[in-house]
């Protein structure tokens, strides 16, 4: 008894204990799941605001391409999760050995942010859970949040949420306090304006920067810098609500917190109107900002009216009025188009930062003090800026339909666009690039690029500081670093971010063509192998020459396979299967199947010999020999270089449902369907139905056994209740006076 009075006590305590837990963890403000091991490193981010980010010893990414409109349900989540894997793993090719930091999607419209780390936690954007009064999840509705870098803490509200999921962000740092720098456009003070707003993440206070901006242009090589760019239209007539025919440049960081007060101004501009100036409700003109362009301007004695917003020196400019376009904003140099109002072209031209927030900076007289670049910028979206150790503008690469041109500035700081075989030539030629990212390798500086083909990026690489005679000797058939080479077949997402190099390994939310409905995260190692073993150098383009001539020779390899043989029939195709999934076993199970099920012969799919081949095939042994003598370790397995994981392989975590469906789609894409087992009308049903049928035959013969025995027990006793009782009366016999009398006769 005492024993169980203890039971119950402790079942109660530990009733109490979880109730207390789900009460805490109900009210508290964030998620806590179970803490990964983390210790806190002082060592540098590498790479951060793509999807890929180093810290300490680990590389943490976004477990690949997952749509807003994907159930978010926190701990649920796997593609698209943020998940992180050790460098040593990662160099190891431990591709599997990745842990989820944050079971959120992290999504963005724009791919141009992602993910974030600064101390202790990662900052990213996630597609809202809340429901609106009909119970529809709103997620085509931003929030951003935080969570600890050993996976807890993972804030349940938000810095701020966007309608607007593709609105442009950046999580910048400035003194020490994190800041979320967005672009909203917005219903704000009775109109629907473009505005440009940072939220101090510790205080969590939202400051208007900017309101009303035309443009906003982020640092384009350092997405955590907390300065930015951006252009305004000038009012002339606010009761008219008319705009000048220029515009102004200016620059703000994000701890900015007081905007210009011109509230005085607007009392008096108001003064005569029935309502007035209201500053709450109309404050009209937000602006924390420092002017760096003035674009007013005056000629042929005519002049735009000067206001309040104008620089004090708007009165001595001599010329036609500005309107600027910012172009680039890179390296401390801001790239900016200046289009005077009298002609049709506006010219590209470049300054310093340092230049334009120093004190003695003027934004009208300034404008004739910034370097002119060239006389046409209209193609400057497409240009790559590259500098000198110095830090000034060296080169330019420019992108058009047939390639990269490769040009240089001459001594005034000009662009020389004319291709003149000497100092600006093609460097790639055939196709229409697209700027990945630019690397060094060794004492050779690469441009990353992809060209249209495929599903999305393709990845090529070019050196890009070569001489004409480097990219143009046609007598050469050598392979160096200045010929174009591309990288395998890869294939990444060209609606998501851009491929990352990670440690000597390209990231790439894959599109290949096995894999397109299965945007995970590969990693493709391309660094240079000494015996097998992979160095700290990356690939030269020559041995991705050979690492590409590798790769295409497995399909050659195939191709040369005559199906119109007998032996070799429907092999092609079963090969290919094997070459993604390394399944040996497989085949064996479908002839089987097909025997079996369908009475086939057991060569009539394949052939003895062509399963032999199979085989091999996977064990890379026999005429596949060859490729078993190149092997590299992927997830603590050897894998020959027929094999698709030789050359790229899964990071991170797929979910059991898109295994399993991928599975099926090669099997599908490759092999024969499996057939179908003929069945009888109850092997038909589904295993619930069968169960359901099954349980109702029992449950009704139990009944029918129930009654029967009930109905048993009834009549039984009805009849006990009707027959006649009675009692027999037994004669008694004296059996001492007289032993002759038979006792057992019926006689009386």
């Amino acid at each position: 008894m005492r024993n169980i009075f203890t039971k119950i006590i402790c079942c109660a305590a530990a009733t109490a204990l979880s109730a207390g837990v789900l009460l805490a963890s109900a009210c508290s403000n964030v998620y806590n799941a179970k803490p990964l091991d983390y210790t806190p490193s002082a060592d540098p981010v590498v790479s951060n605001g793509g999807f890929a980010v180093e810290k300490g010893g680990y590389v943490y990414f976004i477990n690949g391409k997952q749509d807003n409109t994907a159930d978010n349900t926190f701990g649920e989540v796997v593609r698209g999760a943020i998940m992180r894997i050790s460098k040593d793993d990662l160099s190891a090719r431990n591709y599997a050995s990745a842990d989820t930091v944050v079971p959120l999607i992290a999504y963005s419209g724009n791919a141009n942010a992602g993910i974030f780390i600064y101390g202790d936690y990662v900052y990213y954007s996630t597609p809202s859970t809340e429901k609106n009064s009909d119970g529809e999840v709103q997620n085509s509705l931003l929030e951003f949040k935080r969570t600890k870098l050993d996976g807890t803490e993972t804030m349940k509200d938000y810095y701020v949420q966007l309608s607007d999921n593709k609105s442009e962000y950046r999580y910048v740092e400035k003194d020490g306090v994190v800041y979320l720098l967005y672009v909203a456009s917005e219903e704000l003070y009775g109109t629907k304006t473009t505005n440009l707003h940072s939220v101090n993440t510790k205080t969590k206070e939202d400051t208007l920067l900017a309101y009303n901006v035309s443009a906003v242009m982020f640092d384009g090589s350092d997405v955590t810098n907390p300065r930015v760019f951006y252009t305004m239209n000038v009012t002339e007539d606010f009761i008219n609500k008319k705009t000048s025919a220029y515009n102004q440049l200016y620059t703000v960081t994000a701890d900015a917190t007081e905007p210009a007060d011109y509230s005085e101004y607007f009392k008096e501009v108001f003064k005569d109107e029935e309502e007035g100036y209201d500053p709450e409700k109309d404050p009209l003109y937000v602006n924390c900002g420092t002017l760096v362009f003035d674009g007013i301007g005056k000629i042929q004695g005519m002049m735009d009216k000067i206001t309040v917003f104008n620089h004090k020196d708007a009165d001595k400019v001599e010329r036609s009025a500005y309107t600027y376009t910012i172009s680039d904003f890179r390296n401390g140099t801001l790239f900016y188009t200046r289009k005077p109002a009298t002609v049709d072209t506006a010219s590209l031209f470049s300054v310093k930062v340092d230049e334009v927030v120093a004190n003695d900076w003027n934004p009208v007289l300034s404008n004739d003090s910034a370097s002119y670049i060239l006389r046409d910028g209209s193609s400057a979206s497409s240009y790559t800026y590259l500098f000198d150790a110095r830090g000034d503008l060296s080169e330019v690469l420019i992108a058009d339909s047939n390639g990269f041109i490769k040009t240089t500035t001459d001594e005034n700081g000009v662009i020389l666009t004319e291709i003149d075989n000497e100092d600006t030539f093609y460097i790639t030629t055939g196709k229409q690039p697209t700027a990945l990212f630019t690397a060094k390798h060794g004492d050779t500086n690469y441009i990353y690029y992809s060209i249209t083909e495929g599903n999305g990026y393709s990845v090529n690489r070019v050196g890009y500081d070569g001489t004409y005679n480097d990219y143009n000797n046609p007598f050469s058939e050598k392979v160096d670093e200045y010929v174009s080479v591309p990288v395998l077949d890869l294939d990444g997402a060209s609606d998501w971010y851009k491929p990352e190099l990670i440690e000597g390994q390209i990231l790439f939310a894959t599109q290949t063509d096995d894999m397109t409905e299965y945007p995970y995260i590969m990693a493709c190692d391309i660094r240079a192998r000494e015996n097998g073993a992979a160095t700290d150098a990356v690939m030269s383009n020559s041995q991705i020459k050979e690492l590409n001539d590798l790769y295409e020779s497995i399909n050659e390899k195939i191709e040369d396979i005559d199906e119109e043989e007998e032996l070799y029939k429907n092999l092609k195709n079963a090969l290919r299967f094997a070459h993604f999934t390394g399944d040996a076993d497989y085949i064996d199970k479908l002839i089987k199947a097909y025997v079996d099920i369908e009475d086939y012969e057991e060569e009539q799919i394949w052939s003895k010999v062509g399963v032999g081949i199979y085989k091999d095939f996977v064990a890379a042994t026999g005429d596949w020999a060859e490729f078993g003598e190149k092997k590299v370790k992927v997830n603590g397995v050897d894998v020959a270089s027929n094999m698709r994981d030789y050359y790229y392989a899964v990071l991170g975590k797929m979910t059991d449902a898109d295994k399993d469906a991928y599975l099926e789609n090669l099997k599908t894409t490759y092999m024969q369907a499996y057939p179908e087992v003929k069945t009888t009308w109850f092997e038909g049903l589904s295993t619930g139905a069968k169960v359901g049928f099954i349980v109702g035959v029992c449950a009704g013969g139990l009944l029918i056994i129930a009654a029967a025995t009930v109905t048993g027990i009834v009549i039984t006793r009805k009849r006990k209740a009707k027959l006649p009782t009675y009692t027999k009366k037994r004669i008694k016999v004296d059996t001492t006076d007289d032993r002759n009398i038979d006792v057992y006769s019926d006689e009386q």
